[in-house]
């Protein structure tokens, strides 16, 4: 019997100890709306990447991109497309930025051209290209982040 009140007292104390460690805390309206994105959330220079294949063959980029913070981007990029180069590309129109960090980018003419998430608190992002008959993505890393 004794076995039993203490087996039944290890079980008790064990279980009581294992949901007082396990709580979650809840997550509270500042701290959510702290994390939400916009379009400050990209400022700044950020390097950059894409590859892939387009309907000419395939692709790929190197550039620098800077967000203003406001809604605005420019930049340049190399591109080789189908072995093709074309050097110092320029590249500039809007973007909007999402609540939930999805943005979207497009050209000065307003013709949406890529999906993007940004990551890390805006010092990274993965893109891809809405461009028909393109399988294109890419990253655009943070040149100079705010934490150093």
């Amino acid at each position: 019997m004794k076995l039993k009140i203490r087996s039944l007292s290890t079980f008790a104390l064990a279980t009581g100890l294992l949901l007082s460690t396990s709580q979650i805390q809840p997550v509270h309206a500042d701290e959510q709306h702290e994390r939400a994105c916009s379009n400050k959330t990209l400022n700044g220079s950020y390097g950059s990447y894409r590859t892939g294949s387009t309907s000419t063959g395939p692709l790929a980029s190197l550039g620098i991109l800077f967000f203003d913070g406001n809604g605005n981007a420019s930049g340049s990029q190399n591109i080789s497309k189908n072995g093709v180069f074309t050097f110092d590309n320029p590249i500039s129109g809007p973007y909007e930025v999402a609540p939930d960090c999805t943005a979207r980018f497009f050209t000065d003419t307003g013709v949406e051209v890529a999906r993007v998430v940004i990551v890390d608190g805006g010092n990274e992002i993965f893109l891809f290209s809405e461009t028909s008959g393109n399988a294109v993505y890419g990253v655009a890393k943070k040149i100079h982040p705010d934490n150093d």
